[in-house]
């Protein structure tokens, strides 16, 4: 089993880049209105229990459902969901909020996903840069929303 990486630093503190995706707001500016997705159902919340239920053009000739339940949280911390239906084996993200080098004036975003998928680890060469252009676009828009300017830490498998 192989983790995606995406980790980028923002020049807010850590706690409104979190109440940033505990807000509904949140995962309406991230997931909603996105091409090619249609949610179903969108969480109430990021807490423990909360489901999310999206229908996903994978190809053109090819649609799926994607459940996801959020697993786990610590305010100002982390919070993670665990794909229960969807295209991939296992799918568990963890968005994880920490401190940035100016302490509370700046924060990192690291989403970290635990993933497998049919045909690994030769498929984590196609589902690279699916994933770097879909996280590329999510830290843009979160950023967009501060009116800051996101820089990219790192992305890779670990």
């Amino acid at each position: 089993m192989n983790t995606f990486v995406y980790r980028s630093s923002f020049p807010i503190p850590k706690e409104l880049l979190f109440q940033f995706h505990e807000n509904p707001i949140g995962f309406q500016t991230l997931v909603g209105g996105q091409k090619g997705i249609k949610v179903i159902k969108a969480p109430n919340s990021i807490q423990i229990g909360e489901e999310v239920i999206l229908e996903m053009k994978v190809l053109p000739f090819w649609k799926t459902v994607w459940v996801a339940k959020h697993i786990s949280y610590s305010k100002n911390n982390y919070f993670q969901d665990l794909q229960e239906k969807g295209p991939f084996n296992k799918f568990q993200h963890l968005h994880l909020f920490l401190d940035g080098q100016n302490g509370g004036t700046s924060s990192i975003l690291s989403d970290e996903i635990q993933i497998q998928f049919f045909l690994w680890p030769i498929s984590k060469y196609f589902l690279f840069p699916i994933l770097y252009f879909m996280f590329k676009r999510r830290h843009r828009l979160t950023a967009k929303h501060f009116g800051v300017k996101e820089t990219l830490i790192f992305c890779r498998y670990s």
